[in-house]
C-alpha cells in the first residue's frame, strides 16, 4: 500500500474526529462536577456483565430476540475493531497483524483470530439485513422511522463488504496469480484461506473475472474500506451512533450501590447559588458530566417506550423523547458550553426544550432505567429539573399546594393534626420511643404517614404490629415524635422542606439512640437507608417484608396458609430502588397454596402510579396508570392482589374500585396475609 497517502488520509480524518471530540469532551467538562472513579474492580466487572456482555438486551424476557440480534451486532463490531486497526496498519506495513501480541501467524490465536472476524462479519451482515426489514417492515412503536439509522446500517454493511472484498481478491491474486501479497502461512496451521471461509466463497466467485478486476478489488477493497471507516467514524460523532463510542464507558461510569446518582444535599443557605439560578438544573450545563455522558449514549433504541407507565398510558412522557430534546439542545449548545461554560440562554431547559407536563408526569419508577442497555441515568435529572422549577421558579402543579401545607403546619401530606400519628395504635399497648430506651428495645417501628393516618394502610401498621408481638419483638414507635421523610417533597423538586423534616426526623432517632428500624413502607424507607446518611442520619433500615422473613426463619413466626389464589405486585421503591424482589414472594408462598405471577413482575415491574410525588397530583392526561395495573393483575386469575406499600395499596384499591373489579378482585399487605394465614 501507500504509507504517504495512508498518512495524509489519517492525519485528516482524525484531526477532525478529534477536533469534534475536543468540543464535546470540553463542553462536558464545563459541566457540574461528579465523582465516578472509585472502586475500579467492580466497574471492571459491571463493564463486562452490562457492557460487553449485553446483560440487559440478552438478559430481559421483553424482545429478547431483538436484544440478541443487537448484541451480535455488538460483539461482532467489537471483533472487528481489532481488525480496523490491523488494517490501517496495514497501510503503512504489509502483515501489519504479524506485529499484534498474539495474533502473529507463529501462534494458532492469529489463525483464530482470522476465522472469527471472518465469520462475525457474516454474521454482522446478516443481522444488518434483519434490522433493516425492522424498519421498513413492522416495526415496533419505539423504532422510529427515519433515515439516519438506516445510512448507520449501510456503512457498517460496507465496512464489512469492502473487508470480505479485499481479502478475497487478494486470495486470488496471490493463489491464482502468483502476486507477492504476504499472507498467513504456518507448517500446522496452513495458509490464511483455509481460515477464512466466507472471504474463500467470495473469492471462488471472483476468480473468474480476471487478473486485472481482481486487482482492481484487491485496492478498491482496502482503499473503499478505510474510507468507509474513516467517513463513517466522523459522521457517526454527531449522530445517535456516537453511542458506539460512550457506551462502554457510560457504563463503566456507572452508579454502583444505588441505582442511580443520589441527589446530593443542596447548600441552601448559599445566597450566592440562589442569585445565580444553581439550585437545581435550570440550564444545560447544570447537568453533571456524567448526565452530559448520558445524553450522547443514548442508542435512541427506545426500549424506555414501553416499560414506562406513563408512556403506555397516553402521557406525554417517555425518556427517549426526553433524551432526543436533551441532546438536540447539547448538540446545539456544546460549541457555547465549550467556549463559554455556559449556553446561549435563548431557550429555556423546561418550557422550550422539556414540556412541563412532561416533566411532572414522571413517576420516577426506574423502569426506563433498568430497561436502557447503556445504563442511563434518567431519574436524576427529572428530579434536578423539577427542584430547579419548584425552587427557583415556583412552578409546580398547584394540587401539590395542599400537601406541602400539611407537610409544613402537621409533618404529613394530609394536614391531619400530628398529634393524632400514634392513635392507629392505641389500645396495642406499643411503647413510645420516648417512654423508654433504646437498649430496651430490638427495633424501632417506623410507621409512615399512611400506616398512621390512612384507614385503609392503619390495618397493615396493626397487622405488623401484631405479628412483632407474636414473636416476641422488643419494639416501639414514635408516636407524635415522627415526621413524614420527607419523600414526597424531595420527588417534588421541594428540597427546603425535605432538609427539614429530614433533620428533625434525624434529631430525634439520633436523640433516642436508635440503630435499627422497621417499616411498611419502601418510600420512608429508601429515605431513612440512602438519603438521610447525607445528613448525619445512620440506621439499619428493613423492609417489613425483609424482617417478617427474618422472624419465619428463625422460627418465631409459625408458617400458615390460606385458599387465597395471590398475584404479587412489585412496589417500584423496593424492587427495583433497594433490589429487594424475595422476602416478599417466600412469605406469600409460606402463606397461601396459589402465588400467580404477572407477567411484568420483579425488575420487570409496572408502576403503580404513585411515586415521584405522583400521589398527590391529578392524573388529567391519557388513561389511569393503576387501572392499566388492575387490568394486568386481573389477567392472572388471582382474587387477591398482594403488594407491601402504602402508595400502592391506594392506588390499586382505587383502581379495582374505578374498574369494577371490587367483587373479584382485592388488595392485601404481604403482612396481613401473613397474620390471616397464621390464625387460620
Amino acid at each position: 500500500m501507500n504509507p504517504w497517502l495512508m498518512s495524509a488520509v489519517m492525519i485528516v480524518a482524525w484531526s477532525v474526529f478529534g477536533l469534534q471530540m475536543m468540543i464535546k469532551i470540553g463542553a462536558m467538562r464545563k459541566m457540574a462536577p461528579e465523582s465516578r472513579m472509585d472502586q475500579i474492580p467492580r466497574r471492571i466487572g459491571m463493564l463486562f456483565k452490562t457492557g460487553i456482555g449485553q446483560e440487559k438486551l440478552v438478559g430481559r424476557s421483553r424482545e429478547r430476540m431483538p436484544g440478541i440480534m443487537h448484541a451480535l451486532i455488538f460483539w461482532g463490531a467489537m471483533l472487528i475493531g481489532i481488525r480496523e486497526f490491523s488494517m490501517m496498519g496495514e497501510g503503512f506495513i504489509p502483515g501489519f497483524q504479524e506485529y499484534l501480541p498474539f495474533l502473529g501467524s507463529d501462534s494458532l490465536m492469529g489463525f483464530l483470530f482470522i476465522y472469527a472476524y471472518n465469520i462475525a462479519e457474516i454474521v454482522v451482515l446478516t443481522m444488518i439485513l434483519v434490522a433493516l426489514y425492522r424498519r421498513f417492515g413492522p416495526q415496533p412503536a419505539r423504532l422510529d422511522h427515519n433515515w439516519e439509522g438506516v445510512y448507520v446500517l449501510l456503512f457498517i454493511a460496507g465496512i464489512m463488504l469492502t473487508d470480505l472484498l479485499f481479502d478475497a481478491a487478494r486470495f486470488n491474486l496471490i493463489d491464482e496469480w502468483k502476486h507477492s501479497i504476504h499472507q498467513f502461512e504456518h507448517p500446522v496451521y496452513g495458509q490464511e484461506r483455509a481460515w477464512a471461509p466466507i472471504a474463500s466463497m467470495l473469492a471462488l466467485m471472483l476468480v473468474g473475472l480476471g487478473e486485472t478486476t481482481n486487482s482492481f478489488f484487491y485496492h478498491f477493497g482496502f482503499w473503499g474500506h478505510i474510507a468507509t471507516m474513516l467517513v463513517f467514524v466522523n459522521i457517526l460523532i454527531n449522530t445517535k451512533q456516537f453511542h458506539e463510542i460512550t457506551a462502554l464507558p457510560n457504563v463503566f461510569l456507572g452508579s454502583l450501590d444505588y441505582p442511580h446518582a443520589r441527589q446530593g444535599i443542596i447548600d441552601l443557605e448559599d445566597e450566592t447559588a440562589w442569585e445565580e439560578g444553581r439550585i437545581g438544573i435550570n440550564s444545560l450545563e447544570q447537568l453533571t458530566w456524567k448526565q452530559g455522558l448520558d445524553l450522547y449514549s443514548c442508542t435512541e433504541c427506545g426500549r424506555c417506550y414501553d416499560v414506562c407507565p406513563t408512556y403506555v398510558t397516553g402521557k406525554p412522557l417517555t425518556q427517549k423523547w426526553v433524551n432526543q430534546s436533551l441532546i438536540k439542545h447539547l448538540r446545539e449548545e456544546e460549541g457555547n458550553i465549550y467556549r463559554t461554560g455556559t449556553t446561549s440562554g435563548e431557550k429555556s431547559l423546561v418550557g422550550d426544550v422539556i414540556h412541563p407536563d412532561t416533566l411532572w408526569a414522571c413517576t420516577t419508577c426506574r423502569a426506563c432505567e433498568d430497561a436502557c442497555p447503556v445504563s442511563i441515568e434518567h431519574v436524576p435529572r427529572i428530579l434536578g429539573m423539577r427542584q430547579g422549577q419548584t425552587m427557583m421558579e415556583e412552578a409546580y402543579p398547584p394540587e401539590i399546594s395542599s400537601a406541602y401545607k400539611g407537610l409544613e403546619r402537621n409533618f404529613n401530606p394530609w394536614g391531619i393534626g400530628f398529634d393524632q400519628r400514634a392513635e392507629w395504635a392505641a389500645d396495642l399497648d406499643i411503647p413510645l420511643m420516648s417512654e423508654t430506651r433504646a437498649e430496651d428495645i430490638d427495633v424501632l417501628l417506623w410507621t409512615g404517614c399512611a400506616g398512621s393516618f390512612d384507614s385503609r394502610n392503619q390495618k397493615v401498621a396493626r397487622a405488623t404490629a401484631e405479628l412483632m408481638k407474636k414473636a416476641g419483638v422488643r419494639f416501639a414507635i414514635l408516636g407524635n415524635e415522627e415526621k413524614c421523610t420527607g419523600d414526597l417533597a424531595r420527588r417534588s423538586g421541594n428540597e427546603m422542606l425535605f432538609q427539614m423534616l429530614a433533620s428533625e426526623n434525624i434529631e430525634t432517632l439520633n436523640g433516642h439512640g436508635v440503630k435499627q428500624i422497621v417499616t411498611q413502607c419502601p418510600h420512608c424507607l429508601n429515605a431513612l437507608k440512602n438519603e438521610y446518611p447525607d445528613l448525619g442520619g445512620n440506621y439499619e433500615v428493613l423492609h417489613h417484608s425483609q424482617f417478617l422473613k427474618q422472624l419465619r426463619e428463625e422460627k418465631k413466626l409459625p408458617e400458615g396458609n390460606n385458599a387465597r389464589k395471590i398475584t404479587y405486585h412489585d412496589p417500584c421503591y423496593l424492587g427495583r430502588y433497594n433490589k429487594e424482589y424475595d422476602a416478599p414472594r417466600e412469605i406469600l408462598r409460606d402463606s397461601t397454596s396459589t402465588v400467580t405471577e404477572m407477567q411484568r413482575h420483579r425488575n420487570e415491574s409496572f408502576c403503580c402510579g404513585a411515586g415521584g410525588a405522583r400521589m398527590w397530583m391529578e392524573e388529567n392526561l391519557g388513561t389511569r396508570i393503576n387501572e392499566e395495573r388492575v387490568r394486568q393483575a386481573s389477567e392472572t386469575g388471582a382474587d387477591t392482589l398482594a403488594t407491601g406499600c402504602p402508595f400502592c395499596m391506594t392506588m390499586l384499591s382505587d383502581g379495582i374500585a374505578s374498574t369494577g373489579k371490587s367483587e373479584s378482585l382485592e388488595t392485601r399487605d404481604i403482612a396481613e396475609l401473613m397474620l390471616e394465614s397464621i390464625k387460620s
